[in-house]
């Protein structure tokens, strides 16, 4: 089966899940959608290195993606787009499938439930994707689910040995969030519930997301408009903090905030300031306690990375 990911040139997800798909040894083929300036050919389709199919696509033209999704069972999407053009280029790849006779169909999530995304305005447009989807779904005219995965496990890998830094950040390109092992001492801001307990977090490995997406590709039945959990590991954060400073080796300064704290610094925040808004609204989710994500799928037999595993492997 071809399996198309939209905009898997992406050094993370797209090649995590490109990677996991070439690892079925044929029983998934990846091709590639890939944004330029020309359509594909009359085939789709060009080859590029490792046999990769590379195919063209412009995101604006209904003809130019049903073509290059005419021999494709599912299309997956990790598109990274600024702005509303996110938003209408995923609708447009979903209709294009639809069209095209694809299966399967999964909007780029990869983040929290969608309850969470309503709290986080840059993460809400996520849902108005989905509204679309879900859509096309009760009308019978493909199937679908939304993919959450939590945190992903890599932003601890920032700051760890800088010989194993590459492999720990599998692409990764973000800079630190909550956990800040690369400062001196390091530290973690921990936005606590209303009790003053420390919420539970899901984090999950680059590198596992594109394993659970195969797990979700060999389910038989279908995915019906639901939210598939990929949890690497959900922990609280007093255990994640214990971890950390078992491997890096120094005490870690634990920095709570309180959510007034967090709106209080939200509303000092200027429109523009639309990275920093995102990550204190995620502040907020997360002392809500809705960080946490469904461990929806299962990567039998083997397991996904969890914490302990990840900090030994990069920190020990």
């Amino acid at each position: 089966m071809r399996v198309a990911i939209a905009g898997g040139t992406s050094p993370t997800l797209g090649c995590s899940i490109v990677s996991a798909l070439q690892a079925t040894k044929g029983r998934y083929t990846p091709v590639i959608l890939s944004r330029k300036d020309k359509t594909p050919t009359e085939e789709g389709s060009n080859t590029q290195n490792g046999g990769v199919d590379m195919r063209c696509v412009d995101y604006h033209s209904h003809d130019s993606l049903v073509l290059a999704l005419s021999d494709v069972h599912a299309v997956i999407s990790v598109l990274l787009i600024p702005g509303p053009d996110w938003v209408t280029a995923q609708v447009n790849l979903l209709h294009a499938a639809e069209a095209a006779g694809c299966q399967r169909f999964a909007p780029s999530e990869f983040a929290l439930t969608s309850f969470a995304h309503t709290m986080v305005d840059l993460l809400n447009a996520k849902n108005t994707v989905w509204n679309a989807v879900h859509a096309s779904v009760e009308q019978g005219k493909i199937d679908a689910a939304r993919f959450p995965c939590g945190m992903f496990m890599n932003y601890l890998g920032i700051g760890c040995p800088e010989a194993k830094r590459a492999d720990a950040l599998a692409g990764f390109q973000e800079g630190p969030f909550l956990v800040h092992l690369d400062s001196s001492p390091p530290w973690v801001e921990v936005p606590v519930r209303r009790d003053n307990r420390m919420p539970d977090i899901t984090m999950t490995d680059i590198r596992d997301v594109g394993r659970f997406v195969v797990a979700a590709l060999d389910m038989k039945e279908q995915w019906g408009g639901r939210e598939l959990g990929m949890a690497g590991e959900t922990l609280g954060f007093e255990k994640l903090i214990r971890i950390c400073e078992r491997y890096i080796g120094y005490p870690i300064e634990v920095r709570r905030v309180q959510e007034d704290e967090l709106r209080a610094r939200l509303s000092a925040m200027r429109p523009e300031q639309v990275i920093p808004r995102m990550e204190c609204q995620l502040e907020i989710v997360c002392s809500r306690g809705a960080s946490v994500v469904p461990s929806t799928l299962n990567l039998s037999p083997s397991q996904p990375t969890t914490v302990e595993q990840y900090m030994k492997l990069y920190w020990g």
